[in-house]
């Protein structure tokens, strides 16, 4: 059929082609940005604005033979051919190049615009006042909230304004919660407490001891320092377990200290005479209760404690102590001797009684407690306990001193530590014969003259001496100001 069929004599394609619809270009300012009024209802989509280049073909409609990609180029030396109206689709003419285009229902959706200055500070000056007004409300709420608890506080208007304000807030806090309110703070007892300025009980470590020069430091079951000054025990010669557990049958709360320099008491003597030592074992305790869990440690009160040979180390210090300790208390148990001198009318050796004889003096005037447990036994090559004992009461009383007979018997205790220090059938028990006292020196006697009667002061003085130290620091308060 004429019209139907190619020059080369293949049939045409009569299938409809769509039509690609023109391309608008708009040209102007990009401020002035793009039309946004909708288009009239009922009026055809821009297929432009459906993601298509072209209307879909018919629904049913038979599909067309594809076409080459690309037309075949003109023969070599051919004319060009005459140029199609319109272009390709998504192209632009050549000569609109360089100009700001803008393609209808391609381009975002209005346009932005920086605000002006006077916008800007505008909106600063509504920020700052929506803080203001919240500030304001949270500080009206706090002030009538401290005025309602305050005035069902006990403590007086003064005591109240005297706090510091973060004193405050905690007391208002913990008020708050107590009553139920609903703004519930917690607060950790022990902050509480240290910013009011009381200083919480330490934590103590309690197991373990800690080495120290000369012997060990440990701090019993008992020990509960409530703050960083604490009571110490320095105890001269003795089994170290057997002391602890002594400590802690008598209910003492203080630190204890034991030394153990050798068997007899020149061991003692001659390291406590050497000066500075006993200022260093001292210092020395300080660092251990430090690294045992108290906070700058400072020494309230001090006793020293000696059975036997002990009682070297404590004549020494109380012979070149600084008077810097606060010791309060000596107790020593069947242990003070001395040699003899036949032209002194009491026989014995005074001189080496002499720092004894002073504390003894110190007793009588109550500025510290100095208590004497003493057995039967005589040593024949020097001066019994017994002796010493008769000799200090009358230093301390400027004559010589009667003793009484003793009756009461201090109770016998089994303890778990003495298993292995003595045989049980060997023990012996505490039974007093004589007694006395001149102030705070007081001189107690004890049946027995074997080795078994003089461990026994070791093993029963929790029940002899350790009992009245525990009342003397009980009933609290400041020990007298250090004497020599």
């Amino acid at each position: 059929m004429k019209g139907t069929v190619c020059a080369d004599g293949s049939p045409v394609d009569l299938s409809p082609t769509p039509t690609p619809p023109p391309v608008t270009v708009v040209q102007g300012s990009l401020d002035r940005g793009l039309p946004l009024d909708p288009p009239p209802l009922g009026a055809a989509s821009d297929p432009l604005e459906q993601g298509l280049l072209f209307d879909p073909p018919p629904l049913g409609a038979a599909p067309g033979p594809v076409g080459p990609l690309f037309e075949d180029p003109p023969p070599s030396g051919a004319a060009p051919g005459p140029v199609e109206p319109g272009f390709a689709p998504g192209l632009v003419d050549p000569a609109l190049q360089g100009a700001p285009l803008h393609l209808a229902g391609v381009g975002p959706y209005g346009s932005f615009s920086a605000p002006s200055p006077s916008e800007r500070r505008a909106r600063t000056w509504r920020a700052l006042g929506a803080f203001a007004l919240a500030a304001a409300t949270v500080i009206a709420v706090v002030v009538l909230t401290a005025r309602g608890i305050a005035a069902r506080m006990p403590v007086n208007g003064e005591a109240f304004r005297a706090m510091t304000p973060v004193s405050r807030a905690l007391l208002l806090a913990s008020r708050s919660v107590a009553e139920g309110a609903a703004a519930r703070v917690l607060v950790a007892p022990e902050v509480f407490a240290r910013w009011q300025g009381a200083t919480p009980p330490p934590e103590i470590r309690h197991d373990g001891y800690a080495s120290i020069r000369g012997g060990v430091l440990f701090t019993p079951e008992t020990f509960r320092p409530a703050g960083s000054s604490y009571d110490l025990v320095i105890h001269f010669h003795g089994n170290t377990q057997l002391v602890r557990e002594s400590a802690e049958v008598a209910g003492l709360n203080a630190a204890v200290a034991v030394i153990n320099l050798g068997i007899g008491s020149g061991a003692y003597e001659e390291l406590y005479a050497q000066p500075g030592v006993y200022e260093s074992l001292l210092a020395d305790i300080d660092r251990a209760l430090a690294q045992r869990g108290l906070p700058t440690p400072k020494l309230r009160r001090l006793a020293l404690s000696s059975w036997s040979a002990g009682y070297g180390a404590i004549a020494k210090i109380l012979e070149l102590r600084r008077g810097i300790d606060a010791l309060d208390a000596i107790l020593v148990t069947d242990g003070i001797h001395c040699g003899f001198v036949p032209d002194h009318p009491s026989g014995l050796n005074t001189l080496q009684l002499a720092s004894f004889a002073r504390a003894a003096q110190l007793a009588a005037a109550g500025q510290v407690l100095f208590t004497i447990t003493h057995s039967e036994i005589d040593p024949i090559t020097y001066a019994s306990s017994s002796a010493t004992a008769n000799y200090l009461l009358g230093a301390a009383a400027g004559h010589p001193v009667e003793r009484s007979r003793s009756l009461e018997a201090p109770p016998h205790l089994r303890l778990r530590a003495a298993e292995g220090a003595v045989s049980r059938k060997l023990e012996k028990q505490m039974i007093p014969t004589t007694e006395a006292a001149v102030g705070e020196l007081r001189v107690r006697g004890f049946r027995g003259n074997t080795p078994e009667h003089h461990m026994a002061h070791l093993l029963q003085m929790a029940s002899t001496v350790l009992p009245e130290l525990v009342e003397r620091w009980r009933e609290g308060g400041d020990p007298a100001p250090p004497s020599r």
